[in-house]
């Protein structure tokens, strides 16, 4: 009989990702057993970090080190939230090119972040250790840019791995590994429970930190309606495969602009109170799923076969 695995799959939101390290605190301290972690973007680097480290507390106390640094602090992260009333990444990045800063950024440098900064702050937090390598099994999700697939890096340096899922375009610069221009995969996978499933998972808990579509402002431009339309069609890809998932955690983080990672404690309690609400629905989902699998029956595999 196969091994039942329990994955859980981060979903991509920056700043309000770090309502994933409370999802972690709140599992651990209820004993709920991980086999696998899938992330995407925010989500890659918190899952990294705790795949590595496996332990919520080191992680978390991790995490509040770096955000609150002075070096953090000297990031342009503090000049994207500016935009109050645009909580999503979508919306800062209209905003930019409003006010003509994107364009100006865009036709001389690959990206609004430099490839140095970024790739400081991602060493600052993740180790060099090659994906396969981690004390929990862990695969960061990326997107290739020339053919629009999901990409699931299996292989090669974590770090590489991480940087490529949390490029968001145009801010973020795109990351090559083995030949494939890759991207954040919150582009098309803001939840990567298909990663899980290719993977080998049976039961998926997903955690999304995403709601793009609370901003309400009047749509009067041609811009605005654009950025709108797509912030919808990205909901309805993301809500499609939720429905995937065994167990969806959704923290109360929607109104934390991406870019704002001064509330990080509270969003830390956000993620461990929401998935403290879930765990009775965690541990019924995972008891029902080994007496299936027991019986020869894996919803997780049956996906795999369907998808891919």
């Amino acid at each position: 009989m196969s091994e039942f695995k329990v994955c859980l799959a981060l979903g991509g939101g920056a700043a309000r990702g770090l309502a994933h390290i409370g999802v972690l605190r709140a599992l651990e301290r209820a004993g709920i057993p991980l086999d696998m972690i899938t992330g995407t973007s925010i989500g890659a680097l918190v899952g990294s970090v705790y795949a590595i480290l496996r332990d919520a507390k080191k992680t978390e106390e991790r995490f509040r080190k770096f955000v609150f640094s002075r070096e953090f602090r000297r990031t342009e992260f503090d000049f994207l939230k500016d935009s109050r009333e645009a909580p999503g990444v979508l919306y800062s990045v209209s905003n930019l090119v409003k006010r003509g800063i994107f364009y100006s950024f865009s036709m001389t440098r690959a990206s609004f972040i430099s490839e140095e900064n970024f790739t400081h702050n991602i060493h600052q937090l993740v180790e060099d250790v090659a994906i396969g390598k981690t004390a929990i099994e862990f695969y960061p999700v990326a997107v290739d840019l020339e053919s629009g697939e999901e990409v699931v890096l299996t292989t090669g340096s974590l770090r590489r791995g991480v940087l490529a899922s949390s490029a968001i375009p145009g801010l973020l610069p795109p990351v090559k590994i083995n030949g494939r221009v890759l991207i954040d995969g919150g582009w098309v996978s803001k939840v990567p429970v298909f990663a899980a499933f290719k993977q080998g998972a049976d039961l998926v808990i997903g955690v999304d930190i995403s709601p793009e579509l609370e901003d309400t402002r009047e749509l009067r431009k041609g811009l605005d309606v654009l950025v709108r339309a797509n912030a919808i069609k990205a909901e309805a890809l993301k809500n499609f495969q939720c429905r995937m998932l065994d167990v969806l955690i959704r923290p109360r983080v929607g109104q934390t602009h991406w870019a704002d990672f001064t509330g990080a404690l509270t969003l830390i309690d956000e993620g461990d109170k929401a998935t403290t609400e879930k765990i009775p629905e965690i541990r019924e989902a995972i008891e029902q799923g080994r007496w299936k699998s027991r019986l020869g029956y894996s919803r997780g595999k049956r996906f795999a076969r369907s998808f891919f």
